[in-house]
């Protein structure tokens, strides 16, 4: 290795020396130098975090097929790599594939897509390295129980990657259920080793990663990095939806096409829009399109494609997305990323950005900000909060500071998952015993002994389960269909959908999440269609192809926005700063101006102004607060306060402190004021009982503390400015 020493690198085995020889690296990246001696000494958890193509994989799986050279060969998977994409399983497959050519060691993927032979034989003689996504993990906890002590027995491994995107999710409650499982069935704890690109609060992650803190923790630094960041904010000022939307799509056609690029937007109905909109500039000018769409309801095929085309670089490529694209799939060299409309996490922007700048490039990132003109113009119309929201995420991301994720939520849809899963898995169980399992000494652990034998009991309400004379729980009618059901091993919801199939060529599109009938126009795929026919037995909807079309409106295209956010975008409202990424052809810096000096006159920084004839409490705090405000106010006040992620309406000076006089109230009290449609957000959120959904959704949704303390100090406010 013709570079400076590395103590790292003398201490890999001879084959994984020869590989990075082979890639003709100058040197290690810091993350891999600064990882690869505690992966070896494998008696520890371990977090890496660096940027995107910054070297994780490597950084990880160096030591680790080091020490598989280096072990005598036994039976079983040695490493578990758990990826929450089947695409990114595929991309790491070949990667893996490429290190390990000479070295012997066998690498499986495993999801929906492989064959059930090549899943049997490897089952039959499991070795090396198994590459799975929770969901398959999950089913052969169900069908393949009595194999799990052969399959992980000498297991030395567990690697998570892109472990943001499980934090603080039902996969992700379930991935710590199924991880505590496979130690519990072999009899010992395993290293787990976390990838991301976007931690900052490491304290969270740790917990996250490992609750019985059976094992200490390293995170190696990953090193300064200079590389450069070119960003450009475009405002189109608050303006008609046609005028921002075809400016919009003017602009991305100017500047991108040639390259390959990829532009997100905030929902599949923002994905559609565009994509048409492009496609048909590209008839209008007569010029190849470039142009292609991306987002989960699209078929596999057509996704797969893109991909395939990004990846290849043959041809330059647009890939209009949302964030089925922010996830680390290899998609080869991209010039620059797009955003249309606002950012609404750090994190995803951050991750997001990773995607181009590869290779020693700078990395691109333009950002559309607009506002549609509607009939009512409300306060955020004039403050403009979407351009400021963006700003505030990019000043964030500079200062590396992102969400953090809340990860002590009650995931009782999830709970019901796993029980039904452990009654697959061994049969039957004592409630005592599986309790201990998954709560006591499981991922479950902030669910007391009595919490769970009330869910016991619901679901024993609902025919789920039954319990036998002895007192062992047994699996019931109601719970072997949902176990018998292909998507159990799935804990998020999945939505009744519409396959949508072209009628000229049995084209599978992909599948729609809306209610469609014979005779309506749509936009899918970024193509226009006619519905010609539909089959309700077995859900699917024929099309043809149409010179009209209505761009359907997707389920779940919701954002919270955190209060890391929006107290950034206060302090930009009453700062002097100009940003240098704001471009002065545009409506940019104007808006700023505006906004500002309407936040001035108001008085905004104060916690109340007026807005035509109401009154405004700004907290400045956020979705979640901001819900649990207006909640209490409910419950001691009796009406309802409109709210969102800045300000809460209608809630006087007087309310705040007529609130104040009853004592803080607990979050469970609250719930009742929501329909139980409105709390019904997880997959299995119907089996339970009012009580248990109410403690559920309040650990997820509401914040009391928080909450009350921002009401104290709008109580100090109010004292000491005599407002």
């Amino acid at each position: 290795m013709k570079q400076q020493r590395s103590s790292s690198f003398d201490l890999l085995d001879t084959k994984v020396q020869q590989w990075v020889w082979k890639q003709g690296w100058t040197s290690l990246k810091d993350i891999q130098e600064n990882s690869i001696p505690p992966i070896l000494d494998d008696n520890c958890d371990v977090i890496i975090s660096a940027a995107t193509a910054g070297g994780k994989t490597e950084a990880v799986f160096l030591p680790i097929l080091t020490n598989i050279l280096r072990w005598e060969s036994v039976s079983g998977y040695q490493v578990l790599y758990i990826s929450p994409l089947k695409s990114l399983i595929n991309d790491q497959f070949r990667r893996l594939q490429d290190m390990t050519q000479n070295m012997s060691i066998n690498v499986t993927p495993w999801h929906g897509d492989i064959s059930s032979s090549k899943k049997h034989n490897s089952l039959k003689d499991p070795n090396g390295i198994l590459i799975i996504t929770p969901e398959s993990l999950e089913a052969l906890f169900v069908h393949n129980h009595f194999k799990l002590k052969k399959a992980f027995g000498n297991l030395k491994y567990v690697v998570i990657d892109e472990l943001h995107a499980f934090i603080p999710t039902e996969r992700g409650k379930q991935l710590q259920s199924l991880m505590s499982r496979i130690e519990n069935v072999i009899g010992k704890h395993i290293p787990r080793i976390a990838m991301s690109a976007t931690f900052s609060d490491f304290g969270i992650v740790k917990e996250f990663l490992r609750q019985d803190h059976s094992l200490s923790c390293i995170i190696p630094d990953q090193g300064k990095s200079n590389h450069e960041i070119k960003v450009l904010i475009k405002d189109y000022g608050y303006n008609e939806e046609s005028f921002i939307n075809k400016s919009i799509t003017n602009e991305i056609f100017l500047r991108l096409r040639g390259e390959n690029n990829l532009v997100f937007t905030n929902s599949r109905h923002e994905c559609e829009c565009f994509t048409s909109l492009l496609n048909e500039k590209c008839r209008e000018e007569n010029v190849p399109n470039e142009f292609r769409i991306h987002h989960g309801s699209i078929s596999k095929e057509t996704r797969t494609k893109v991909e395939h085309e990004l990846q290849s670089g043959y041809l330059p490529i647009t890939a209009i997305c949302t964030a089925t694209l922010e996830l680390g799939v290899d998609i080869g060299k991209v010039k620059s990323i797009a955003q249309i409309g606002t950012s609404n996490s750090v994190s995803g922007l951050r991750q997001r950005l990773g995607r181009s700048g590869r290779r020693g490039e700078a990395s691109i990132l333009r950002v559309f900000t607009f506002d549609y003109k509607r009939k009512a113009i409300g306060l955020l119309d004039i403050l403009r909060d979407d351009l400021f929201q963006n700003i505030a995420v990019i000043e964030l991301l500079k200062a590396h500071k992102y969400e953090t994720p809340t990860i002590d939520c009650i995931h009782l849809s999830t709970l019901i998952q796993q029980i039904l899963s452990l009654i697959a898995e061994y049969g039957s169980f004592y409630p005592k015993d599986g309790w201990k399992l998954l709560c006591q000494n499981g991922a479950f652990s902030n669910v007391p002994v009595n919490l769970f034998l009330k869910l016991l009991r619901d679901l024993g309400k609902n025919d789920v389960i039954r319990q036998m004379e002895n007192g062992q729980i047994i699996i019931g009618p109601t719970g072997d269909e949902i176990l018998s059901d292909k998507e159990f091993y799935a804990a998020f919801t999945t939505y009744l959908e519409f396959e949508i199939i072209n009628s000229q060529n049995g084209e599978h599109l992909g599948s729609l999440q809306a209610q469609i009938e014979i005779g309506f126009s749509i936009v899918f795929g970024g193509r226009k269609w006619l519905v010609t026919e539909i089959d309700y037995r077995t859900s699917r909807a024929y099309v043809e192809p149409s010179d009209y079309g209505e761009i359907p409106i997707f389920f779940n295209d919701y954002y919270e926005i955190d209060g890391i956010i929006v107290q950034k975008m206060k302090d930009i409202y009453m700062s002097d700063d100009l940003y240098p990424y704001l471009d002065i052809k545009s409506e940019a810096i104007k808006t700023l101006h505006n906004a500002r000096s309407f936040f001035a006159h108001k008085h905004l920084e104060k916690c109340y102004s007026s807005f035509g004839e109401d009154i405004i409490l700004l907290t400045w705090a956020g979705s979640k607060i901001n819900r649990t405000i207006s909640l209490i106010a409910n419950l001691y006040l009796g009406n309802f306060y409109g709210f969102n992620h800045i300000f809460i309406n209608k809630l006087s000076k007087e309310d705040v402190l007529e609130i104040l006089k009853y004592p803080k109230p607990k979050a469970e009290e609250l719930c009742p004021f929501l329909m139980r449609f409105m709390k019904e957000t997880k997959k299995y959120d119907y089996l339970l009982s009012d009580e248990l959904l109410d403690i559920e959704y309040a650990s997820m949704f509401l914040d009391v503390d928080s909450a009350w303390d921002r009401l104290k100090e709008f109580k100090k406010e109010i004292e000491n400015d005599n407002i």
